[in-house]
């Protein structure tokens, strides 16, 4: 049977994981008490859980891109899938913070002039209102494509490029606005992060950046993170948080499940941006990357 067949039959529901703490171990950094057994309790339900997903939503990768270990670079390779997805992150080598369990990566669009949500997930579910990309356009370190809303008032068109100086995978999203009419809308990029294959990590976020991460201690997991920010100034209001759930949010409502820092957590990051109003056939453009920690 398909991973993709699993996810819809499957009934299992998420269920938020609360787990006692620890004292410090002396000169080791404070971790919550983690188990194997509890770990893959959380990995089990990612890979049961129920979402609305549509034929055209996917997680798998189209396109690969990979910087090298150079004494200047850390290593680097992500993919992304046909729709816009990010669905691997590895960073160093080994070290992967996406693609473990369900492959939940992907953007939401918010138009609060009608109510109407747009989103895509990959596994995490889709809104199931978009049309195919449009053809892309394909260099040696980017691939460039827009996505029209099965309404016809939204193209979102997507750059995601790999930036090997800096060891990010940077995403451009340009949102335009098709109809007659003004309209006012906000954008979210989500990751479901699992450092390293554990499902159990700690999350955070400021006003220019999500964070999940594994502190150093005797964990299985490696002592890693995957940051999620800002890439240049942003004329918009903007927030990134952590949400205590591996599912995708609703772009409309994107911090239903915010809960402030999470300690031992099968969470998420978000990265909210509000566009205010957008003119008839205009657009806006909001400016985002990924770098491990």
């Amino acid at each position: 049977m398909s991973r993709k067949s699993l996810f819809i039959l499957a009934t299992l529901l998420i269920s938020s994981l609360t787990f006692a703490q620890h004292r410090p171990t002396e000169g080791k950094s404070f971790v919550p008490a983690m188990s194997e057994a509890q770990n893959a309790a959380a990995g089990i339900a990612q890979k049961n859980m129920v979402a609305n997903i549509s034929p055209a939503a996917t997680s798998n990768c189209s396109w690969t891109f990979t910087s090298p270990q150079t004494a200047a670079n850390k290593y680097l390779q992500f993919c992304v899938t046909a729709n816009g997805n990010i669905t691997e992150f590895q960073s160093p080598a080994g070290v992967e913070y996406i693609r473990v369990g369900a492959y939940s990566e992907g953007y939401g669009i918010c138009d609060s002039t009608s109510g109407v949500k747009y989103y895509d997930y990959a596994d995490s579910g889709d809104s199931g209102n978009w049309l195919p990309p449009g053809p892309p356009t394909l260099t040696a370190t980017s691939v460039k494509f827009a996505r029209t809303t099965s309404d016809g008032v939204w193209t979102l068109t997507q750059t995601i490029a790999i930036n090997k100086a800096a060891a990010s995978a940077n995403v451009t999203m340009a949102l335009k606005n098709n109809t007659a009419v003004g309209r006012t809308a906000s954008i979210i990029r989500f990751a479901d992060v699992d450092v390293g294959g554990s499902f159990l990590n700690n999350f955070d976020g400021t006003v220019d950046s999500a964070w999940g991460y594994n502190r150093i201690s005797g964990a299985t997991s490696p002592d890693y993170g995957l940051l999620l920010q800002l890439n240049g100034p942003s004329s918009f209001s903007h927030e990134g948080f952590a949400i205590n759930t591996s599912v995708g949010p609703d772009p409309c409502n994107s911090a239903a499940a915010w809960l402030g820092t999470l300690t031992g957590a099968d969470g998420s990051v978000v990265y909210w941006q509000s566009l205010g109003n957008i003119a008839k056939n205009a657009t806006k453009t909001v400016k985002e990357k990924y770098t491990a920690f």
